[in-house]
Parts: structure tokens; C-alpha cells; sequence
């Protein structure tokens, strides 16, 4: 395989996942993979795989880009089997990506590719940080902060997410049960634990454990008028058979954002890894008309 191909792993934050910067100040850094050359392609996966999900889509995109997966803290911590900072949220996400950009030297705008929680926090580190921003690719972010009130409440599926969200603190630790509702939530309904020890007990055990500070989600509180005034290219993708609450607030997005494409996979809430293809399809097209 080509050299550029082959991938740098940058483990800038290990225990305790803080990096002393040049102030004196205690700021969080994320583990960072890289792979490739050319433009930088900041890549953000979901809530309980996070960055290995993206691992063959930035084997591929490496051809063009130099790709960055970035590992969000809940998993990194859940892993290293260390508590969450005790005042964890989307914020510190926040703060932790733009750390570590630095810190790895991006100092031109990016393209950022976010999937469900990694979507959150691309979305809301482009809210905050325009000017690092080339262009925005989210995969169904749970950006309930950006439905009416009445709405979410009103609305039985989203409610239900949004509540279940709320029992998901930082210093909790997750159960079977709620990684089972977790999941029905999105549509995989009908799990069961599989046997401790078995071929894929680790990786429920994984799943489960990054399921903690999932509250930060609905505790975030955006600002419409910062979408309303994001002048980026954003790609909004969407499965076909996703759940209702992520669609709605797919299509509030597309709405507020002033330059937005609708990118619509074959699949669920996990379209853009199970339809892989059709979804590098569409990023790169995207990439290409805004490059």
C-alpha cells in the first residue's frame, strides 16, 4: 500500500487525556488518526462507535484528502476506563476538537464529516468556529435544540429519545436495558445481550459504556441565528428508513442552513456506514462543487 496510505496515530491526550499548553491551562485533547495528503477532511463518527466507524471510509478518501478521525471523549474515556470530566458536555467536545486541530497543525478551513453525536459536534463547532470551516457534511445530528419545544414534547418517538438521553449523565454508568432502548430508539429494535465472552461481548460492552454522558445532547443550547447566518456549503444526509425524529430534524436543518444539499441513502440511522458507497459517492461530489 502506498506510504500516504499508511496511518499516523496521534495519542496527543493519555492519561489522564489533558495536554498542558503553552498558558498553563489544563485543555482536553482528542485521539487523532490520520491517513492521506491534501486538503484536510475532519471526520467525527457516532455516539457509540466514534471513529472506528469511519476507518474505511478515510482508507479510501486518503486518495484526495488527508483524513482526521478524531475520537470524541466519551468514548476515548469509556475505553481507558477513566470518569468523564464532571462537567462534561458538547461544549468541551467543542473546545477538545479545536485543541487538537491546533495542536496537529490544521490552520486552513476544513471540511468536516460528522455521523449522529460526532455530527452534534461537528455542527456546533461550525456554529462557533466558521472561520475553520470549509464546508459541513451531517449525518442525522440529534440537534433536537433546534425543534420547538411543543414539538419535541408532543411528538411520541422523539420524546421518548429525548428523554431516555436525559438518563445517560456523565457519572452514570450505563445498562444493558438502556443500550437495548438506546438502539430500539434508532430503529434496531429486538437486541439481546449476547453471552459474556462471546465473539461480540466486547463490542457490546464498548457500546454500552459509550452510552455515558449521551446527556450532554439534550443539554446543549444552540443558536438559530447562528445557523440561520452560516454562510458554509452543508450537505445534510438522511436514510431513507431512518427513525421520524431524526428526518424532522434533518429537515429543520434544511431549512435554516442558508446553502444547503440533501444527500438521501438506502438504509437507517446507519446508512453512511452500511451504504457506503452511494454515501462516498455523494461526499465527494459535494467536496468537488465546493472545493
Amino acid at each position: 500500500m502506498r506510504a500516504f496510505l499508511a496511518e499516523v496515530v496521534f495519542m496527543v491526550a493519555v492519561l489522564p487525556c489533558f495536554g498542558q499548553v503553552a498558558d498553563g491551562s489544563n485543555r482536553l485533547l482528542l485521539e487523532s488518526f490520520e491517513s492521506g495528503s491534501g486538503p484536510p477532511l475532519i471526520m467525527l463518527g457516532g455516539g457509540t462507535r466514534g471513529a472506528e466507524e469511519f476507518i474505511p471510509h478515510a482508507t479510501l478518501l486518503a486518495r484526495s484528502y488527508r483524513t482526521i478521525r478524531l475520537q470524541t471523549l466519551n468514548i476515548s474515556r469509556s475505553r481507558q476506563k477513566q470518569p468523564l470530566p464532571t462537567d462534561y458536555s458538547i461544549d468541551l467536545e467543542v473546545a477538545a476538537v479545536d485543541e487538537t486541530l491546533n495542536r496537529i497543525g490544521v490552520n486552513v478551513p476544513a471540511d468536516f464529516v460528522g455521523h449522529s453525536f460526532g455530527a452534534l459536534i461537528a455542527l456546533q463547532f461550525a456554529l462557533e468556529h466558521p472561520e475553520r470551516v470549509r464546508s459541513l457534511i451531517l449525518a442525522e445530528p440529534p440537534a433536537f435544540w433546534v425543534v420547538p419545544n411543543i414539538e419535541l414534547l408532543s411528538t411520541p418517538d422523539m420524546r421518548a429519545m429525548y428523554e431516555m438521553l436525559q438518563t445517560l449523565g456523565p457519572k452514570i454508568e450505563p445498562t444493558d436495558d438502556q443500550l437495548i432502548r438506546f438502539r430500539c430508539l434508532l430503529g434496531e429494535c429486538g437486541l439481546k445481550r449476547p453471552e459474556p465472552g462471546g465473539a461480540s461481548w466486547q463490542e457490546w460492552v464498548a457500546r454500552r459504556a459509550a452510552l455515558r454522558g449521551l446527556s450532554a445532547i439534550v443539554q446543549l443550547q444552540g443558536d438559530m441565528n447562528q445557523l440561520k447566518n452560516f454562510q458554509k456549503p452543508v450537505l445534510v444526509v438522511t436514510g431513507k428508513n431512518t427513525v421520524s425524529f431524526h428526518r424532522r430534524i434533518d429537515d429543520i436543518l434544511a431549512v435554516e442552513c442558508p446553502l444547503v444539499e440533501r444527500l438521501e441513502l438506502p438504509g437507517n440511522h446507519a446508512a453512511v456506514v452500511t451504504a457506503q458507497e452511494e454515501f462516498l459517492n455523494g461526499l465527494r461530489s459535494f467536496l468537488e462543487r465546493h472545493r
